[in-house]
């Protein structure tokens, strides 16, 4: 509870400093309201431009091959889909999240940045619905976050059309620990895998850190995640 309260108060600083924008990353310059739909929500980091920074590399990668549609599935307040929004401009976004709280905020994302209009954004996925979305695309992604639902999702038994789109699926072992064997074992033929797993943060590179103490510093980074996490990327072996 005191580091959730001192990591509040960090916020507020940042907010007052350099208002609701994205500092660094492949998302800077990107709105984000000043909200969460979670006591321990990753705002701050986001703004700092380090949040889940792992997949820069990987968020490039979609951006330069320039996708007609994105699917989101764990949208949480839209610091994916909206930026991916600003990124793609001739792509349409879709954004799930089971989260009510969570749905408005990353409507009100959408609003700030002006790209309400490509930016969809509904409730729960479901693999009839991640089907329907996905077979209409010429060159689709999928970044899927949501919380051990990625085994129900992942599959090309019900959702052929994965075969064709890029992924980038964060597993939660720490749910169900045959997750990511399971996603590797139905992917292997149609997609060449690799595996990204939770790294460092420097605080001591983001200007607004820099007059903090050490304590402050490395709270302001922290995503509060429950262990030490990975993703897996997936690129189709054909369209």
């Amino acid at each position: 509870m005191a580091a959730r309260a001192r990591r509040a108060d960090l916020l507020a600083a940042f907010l007052a400093q350099f208002g609701p924008a994205v500092q660094a990353g492949p998302f800077v310059g990107t709105l984000l309201p000043a909200r969460e739909a979670s006591d321990d929500g990753p705002l701050l980091p986001r703004l700092l431009g380090c949040y889940e920074s792992e997949l820069s590399e990987a968020v490039e990668a979609i951006v330069a091959a320039q996708p007609d549609m994105v699917m989101t599935v764990g949208a949480s307040e839209g610091y994916y889909p909206v930026g991916l929004a600003r990124r793609l401009p001739d792509a349409h976004i879709h954004g799930f999240d089971s989260n009510d709280l969570a749905q408005d905020i990353c409507r009100e994302a959408a609003r700030l940045n002006g790209v309400e209009t490509r930016v969809s954004v509904g409730g729960q996925c479901s693999p009839m619905v991640l089907q329907h979305l996905l077979g209409r695309a010429q060159r689709p992604v999928l970044i899927c976050d949501c919380a051990g639902d990625e085994r129900a999702l992942i599959d090309l038994l019900r959702v052929p059309a994965l075969a064709g789109c890029t992924l980038v699926v964060e597993c939660h072992d720490f749910l169900d620990a045959t997750i990511t064997q399971t996603l590797v074992d139905r992917l292997a033929s149609t997609h060449a895998l690799s595996a990204i797993r939770e790294g460092a943060r420097d605080p001591n590179t983001m200007p607004f850190l820099q007059g903090l103490n050490s304590l402050d510093r490395w709270l302001a980074v922290c995503e509060f995640r429950p262990c030490t996490m990975h993703w897996l990327i997936g690129l189709p072996k054909r369209r």
